[in-house]
């Protein structure tokens, strides 16, 4: 590729010498004094972390670059990782406007980070000639930035190559060759969408570091760039590294050229630092534009669970927002508004069971992401549930209900094999119930390409809804998906359900989870969804 190409790289770096060389000399005859900067013979290297999406500090940044550079010193604007996602700004267009806005300001080299991965664009093609990335890809994204990109320790294919670039030397005005080689948290594996991932490996970050040591070694300077989140001590490098949980991070090193030496490191609070007024201007036209396309978005203050593994073998915390919202919207979001006029007509005008025989009940296959901390706009619902599901509601009896998570649950134990099967697992609000897994499941006929009806209960057992004692012969409201309604998965037994007022609604899934978010929760999804609410038992030994 172009951008990691050595010959390439050497002479675009020749030319930048020679332009800022020319500059430096310029301003030197300009000066009334003649007398060179204060930092004059030293590299600074600006460093920004966890900047996740937040726009508003690049002008910032660029007031730094600009006052270092005015001191004469050689500035190499950097940034470890954790870019993108984060704000209604990377969520606007999965991240490329936040790369385009950190190429205006004038970054050098960056990492790649965890939340790089998080818009489902991290997929990239290997050949065994180089690397080719896939269009809209993450590497895509990146290549097209003027910066260097780096990860290291991230290998994709059979022939292990890297996926990005490993490492990239950056020219200073004054002729010194830095090296700069990227460290990519190995637990990324454990905190985005395991297809957004799909062919890549990560190397262990010790292992990988020296061995770029040797590789940047012709190097007058070794930088390593890290959010693995691990306190990495190489001989030959300086290694700069701010895990995922630190927050916003901004620092900055200063090196003796003479003597190779770090002779500060400092954290920097942007309090009081300028905006870079033409930098500002940039920023400001991306908000307005982006604003003029979403008109509200919500915050979270958690991470919640978005892995297929996870969704499809436990409760979630995003099982539960799923769940809650839909048990609202039958109780108190408005459901009835969205009933047929025909149903309505029948006398189908309201939920026909007391609020506490209505629970809810929805598919992990049908959760799709993850929703992390941050900026939280509709489109990052869709990615969570990327298919125009409308919500449902049907009537079951208790013993029916029982037979409909007997059947969902047949996935368990959760195992490559039984991916598809485990699609079926049923997340739920206002039921808690135990599944023993220790007892195999009672397979009887085959129902669809990957379940089976269940012979007799023997896994399931209903501990209580809405905290009341589990009832066979009750009626009970089950608000799920059309999907669902409609026998999708292992769920035959919604075929069976009283058709008397059962109905299938017009409000959309995410629209009604929306609703949940700004009405219910006040637009904040807080600490009340940090961990899995506890409703399900999973008896395994």
């Amino acid at each position: 590729m172009k951008k990691f190409s050595k010959v390439l790289s050497f002479i675009l770096a020749l030319c930048l010498c020679a332009a800022l060389l020319s500059a430096v000399v310029i301003a030197e005859d300009d000066s009334p004094t003649g007398e060179k900067g204060e930092l004059y013979g030293t590299t600074v290297i600006i460093y920004t972390g966890n900047i996740r999406g937040n726009i508003d500090i690049l002008p910032q940044i660029t007031t730094l670059r600009n006052m270092y550079e005015a001191k004469d010193a050689d500035v190499i604007l950097v940034d470890v990782g954790n870019y993108l996602q984060g704000t209604v700004y990377s969520a606007y267009d999965s991240g490329r406007t936040v790369i385009e806005l950190m190429d205006k300001a004038g970054y050098d080299v960056v990492a790649i980070g965890s939340r790089e991965f998080d818009f489902g664009t991290g997929t990239v093609g290997v050949e065994t000639h180089g690397i080719i990335f896939d269009d809209d890809s993450l590497g895509y994204l990146l290549e097209a930035a003027s910066f260097y990109a780096v990860a290291a320790n991230i290998t994709a294919g059979d022939d292990a190559l890297y996926a990005f670039g490993a490492n990239a030397v950056v020219t200073t005005a004054s002729g010194r060759e830095v090296g700069f080689f990227g460290l990519t948290d190995p637990d990324t594996v454990n905190q985005v969408l395991e297809s957004n991932l799909d062919g890549l490996t990560f190397q262990d970050p010790a292992y990988v570091a020296a061995y770029q040591v040797a590789a940047l070694a012709d190097s007058d300077l070794i930088i390593g760039l890290s959010n693995a989140g691990a306190p990495l001590f190489v001989r030959g490098a300086v290694i700069l590294d701010v895990y995922s949980g630190a927050g916003l991070t901004v620092g900055v090193v200063i090196i003796d050229n003479e003597i190779n030496q770090v002779m500060t490191h400092s954290l920097i609070n942007l309090d009081g630092v300028e905006y870079d007024e033409e930098m500002q201007e940039a920023v400001d036209y991306v908000k307005e534009m982006v604003h003029e396309e979403f008109t509200a978005w919500a915050r979270s203050e958690v991470t919640l669970e978005g892995a297929f593994a996870a969704s499809r073998s436990g409760e979630t915390n995003t099982g539960n927002l799923w769940t809650n919202a839909l048990k609202w919207f039958a109780l108190e979001g408005g459901i009835v508004d969205f009933f047929d006029e025909d149903d309505i007509d029948a006398g189908n005008d309201r939920i026909m069971v007391a609020p506490e025989n209505v629970v809810a009940i929805w598919n992990g296959g049908n959760l799709r992401d993850f929703l992390n901390t941050g900026d939280v706009t509709m489109r990052d619902l869709q990615r969570v549930l990327p298919f125009p599901n409308r919500v449902a509601v049907m009537y079951l009896t208790g013993a029916q209900l029982l037979e409909m998570l007997e059947a969902a649950t047949q996935g368990l134990p959760f195992t490559d094999a039984t991916f598809a099967s485990a699609a079926a697992f049923p997340h739920v609000a206002g039921i808690e119930f135990t599944v023993d897994i220790t007892i195999p499941f009672d397979a009887g006929e085959a129902y669809g390409n990957h379940w089976y009806r269940a012979n007799s209960i023997r896994r399931v057992t209903i501990d209580s809804i809405n905290g009341n004692d589990f009832d066979p012969a009750a009626t009970y409201a089950i608000i799920t998906s059309n999907a669902i309604f409609n026998g999708m998965d292992s769920n035959y037994i919604s075929l069976e359900r009283c058709e008397d007022y059962s109905t299938i609604t017009s409000a959309f899934v995410v629209d009604v989870v929306w609703m949940y978010i700004m009405q219910e929760l006040g637009g904040v999804i807080d600490g009340r969804y940090a961990a899995p609410h506890g409703g399900i038992t999973i008896i395994c030994e």
